[in-house]
């Protein structure tokens, strides 16, 4: 098939347009080269794919690249929940407005199938349940006053009792906290609604917490790991926030894109959100000391009791749906996915200005500390 991938040449994009080059399929790349992800001068490794460097809000180069393509896979994003916060216009131009002018093309192109890049982001804090009076509910947002005083975890809606989080699983209402867990939303609602009204099938992924080799080093805003590493590197500290219990699901890039391959062009998949992780939790303060014994150095971690505003407290894949629609299993265990990264990682390391990302969040009182 011919195959597009907007974003292409960004972190997951290039994974999986040199999969499926080697699948046999032709590839169209469009991607507009941020330099905020890519640097000054991108080098991207895409051999053998057809590239066009162009913004996804450019009609007419998009219009282009979409001639004769029968799947789209939209990658093309800002990403970084920190930054959406103060960086709203940037955020909903691209991924709101951007997913609007892809889809439009993909419609003039009779595209047989769009695949969406969605995130964890859209099911905000997710959905929780009481063990004391025994309901379960969507959550809300944390408040800023309940985390100046350190109260991280979130209490039931009925009985205001300590509650536990339950796996995401696809068909809770979603309630994003974020800027950017809200422009993600709102392109998952873009393409369920042209996919009904214009009869091009739709598949939403949702991704966790993706990680692995070729994700960049140069941006403070996204990746824990990139900023654990440098850190570590550096003989600094590990700053954790909040209390260092928050749950993740880390999954690697490479079962990612096997995910992806799985879908593309897969009949199954059509009108289906499913979410892409691991299915595994695994705690801030677990991550910062794995970090450590990966790269065979001595712990030092800083638990600061900071924390962002528009953090999510946990977020655990339910994965159920994706094994039962694809078969879909991930193979490659946290430890060994983090071997591999930070192996990647020493041989491109780079300055991310991780102190000016936190300065510029401080200064708009999005990142802040709570009483100890």
């Amino acid at each position: 098939m011919r195959v597009l991938i907007t974003g292409g040449a960004g972190f997951i994009g290039s994974h999986l347009a040199r999969r499926l080059h080697q699948d046999g399929h032709e590839v169209v790349v469009l991607d507009s080269l941020l330099p905020q992800v890519h640097g000054d001068a991108p080098q991207p490794d895409l051999p053998e794919c057809e590239t066009v460097w162009a913004d996804v809000r450019d009609a007419k180069e998009l219009s282009e690249a979409m001639k004769g393509v029968e799947v789209v896979h939209h990658f093309a994003a800002e990403t970084g929940v920190g930054q959406s916060q103060y960086e709203i216009g940037r955020y909903v131009s691209t991924n709101t407005y951007g997913t609007a002018v892809v889809l439009e093309a993909a419609v003039a192109a009779g595209v047989r199938q769009f695949v969406l890049a969605s995130s964890r982001a859209v099911y905000g804090e997710g959905q929780y349940h009481c063990p004391r009076c025994g309901y379960t509910f969507v959550a809300d947002g944390r408040r800023a006053s309940a985390m100046d005083a350190s109260v991280w975890e979130i209490p039931c809606k009925r009985c205001n009792e300590p509650s536990v989080s339950l796996p995401m699983k696809e068909d809770v209402m979603p309630a994003p906290t974020s800027i950017y867990g809200i422009t993600k939303h709102q392109q998952e609602q873009l393409a369920r609604s042209v996919s009904l009204t214009r009869e091009m099938p739709a598949t939403i992924l949702r991704f966790f917490n993706v990680y692995g080799p070729g994700q960049s080093l140069r941006n403070p805003y996204v990746g824990v790991l990139g900023t654990f590493f440098r850190r570590a590197l550096a003989g600094l500290p590990l700053e954790v926030y909040e209390d260092g219990l928050m749950l993740r699901d880390f999954v690697f890039v490479e079962d990612v894109v096997e995910a992806l391959r799985l879908c593309t062009g897969d009949e199954r998949t059509f009108g289906q959100t499913l979410n892409v992780g691991y299915g595994e939790a695994v705690t801030l303060l677990e991550v910062a000391a794995e970090v450590f014994r990966a790269l065979n150095l001595e712990s030092h971690i800083h638990i600061s009791g900071r924390y962002r505003l528009g953090d999510i407290r946990h977020a655990v894949a339910d994965v159920s749906r994706l094994q039962t629609v694809t078969g879909f299993r991930p193979r490659t265990s946290f430890a060994e996915g983090l071997r591999l990264y930070l192996a990647w990682a020493l041989e491109h390391q780079v300055d991310a200005g991780d102190a000016v990302a936190d300065s510029e969040l401080a200064a708009r009182n999005l990142l802040r500390q709570g009483r100890r």
